[in-house]
């Protein structure tokens, strides 16, 4: 799998700090802050170095595949960027979390119409792109991940700079950039493989989580503009399977944990539930023969629809909502055949069985079995 490495960053905002979550360190308002509508504010201290247009095309310029990726990123006809517009527009295996592949022509016409008047939704498109062309292309992954991290960067930058909050004018192309953005922090957090364990991987996944959660306020709150845009048939058809009831028992077992948890209080219990009602859906979903559209879609809803408490305990590593990931970790697993996720629900119900023990087993058997089940 893919992953980028990284340095330990200590130029975050104040209220990131307080939340205990990772702070990509933006000024005047950092972008977790931003999608939170949350005040943010820095220590007095000298800002940190941010990466110019100019440094960062210039660093692209360096890394190259082959003769055809030669061009630097910033000239006037860009082919770096028209392979990922193309790219774009040609693989419908981009965005296969999402509603049915029948409707991506239309939702990418809408995204690059609106890109063209907001560059950050643009930029994230083609950062996206990269993103996946890394996966497609192992032999050129430096070169693909070094653009997708590249235009990720000014996609963020863009948006900050823009920011005035949320209106008929904006609302498509924000939702737009914040969705986009999502799947691509999804996509990193799914690959990595850090030596930390499970503390490292808690680590990506709850900012992950965080992150998601700000996209679904923007939408929350932004509702009744968006449902007067072209996007309304796709946000309705979103909604829908959301807000479906459960119908299978697939998590029948982990319900009796959590309601039978000591070491819960009750509203940690509600936070727990509404997790697993969801997680529900999305068993719901994959395992049905007549579901195409939404088959996976919970797999990326997921992680924005858990309540802020399930991730204040995950981040604690409460011994039952790590169980309840592992169930999360199952429905990866059913969809380990889309890019992003691969080993990902193996690896990660794997790093939960070596943290919780053998006193865990019994109820880590339901998604252990199936995981680790051969197929037929």
């Amino acid at each position: 799998m893919l992953r980028r490495s990284h340095k330990k960053f200590r130029g975050g905002c104040l209220e990131c700090k307080r939340r205990h979550v990772k702070c990509d360190g933006r000024r005047p308002v950092c972008l977790l802050c931003t999608m939170s509508e949350r005040d943010c504010s820095y220590p007095s201290q000298a800002p940190p170095e941010k990466l110019s247009p100019s440094d960062s095309s210039s660093q692209e310029q360096s890394i190259s595949p082959g003769d055809n990726h030669s061009q630097g990123l910033d000239e006037a006809i860009n082919l770096n960027h028209m392979e990922l517009l193309v790219h774009v527009a040609s693989d419908k295996s981009m965005f296969n979390l999402g509603h049915s592949p029948n409707d991506y022509p239309s939702d990418l016409f809408i995204a690059l119409k609106k890109g063209l008047k907001a560059p950050y939704l643009m930029y994230m498109l083609l950062a996206f792109s990269a993103r996946h062309l890394a996966f497609l292309h192992p032999q050129q992954s430096a070169f693909y991940l070094h653009q997708a991290m590249t235009l990720q960067t000014r996609a963020v930058s863009l948006f900050n700079a823009a920011w005035t909050g949320v209106d008929q004018s904006n609302c498509v192309a924000v939702l737009g950039f914040s969705s986009i953005l999502g799947h691509h922090l999804l996509a990193d957090t799914l690959a990595k493989r850090d030596p930390g364990g499970l503390e490292g991987f808690i680590s990506h996944y709850t900012q992950c989580v965080e992150m998601h959660r700000g996209i679904h306020t923007i939408a929350t709150n932004a509702w009744p503009l968006l449902m007067a845009t072209e996007l309304q048939p796709i946000l309705s058809l979103s909604a829908d399977f959301t807000s479906r009831a459960p119908r299978g028992n697939h998590c029948q077992r982990i319900r009796e944990l959590v309601d039978t948890a000591n070491g819960l209080g009750e509203e940690d219990k509600e936070a727990c539930r509404l997790a697993i009602q969801y997680l529900q859906v999305g068993f719901d979903a994959v395992l049905a023969e007549e579901e195409q559209s939404n088959r996976y879609q919970m797999i990326f809803s997921w992680t924005m629809l858990v309540p802020p408490e399930f991730t204040r305990l995950l981040a604690a590593k409460r011994p039952e909502v790590l169980v309840l990931l592992a169930y999360y970790s199952l429905l990866l697993h059913y969809g380990r055949n889309l890019w992003q996720v691969g080993d990902a629900g193996a690896y990660i119900l794997g790093i939960i069985v070596d943290y919780l023990g053998p006193e865990w087993d019994h109820w880590l058997e339901y998604p252990r079995e199936r995981i680790t089940r051969k197929p037929l």
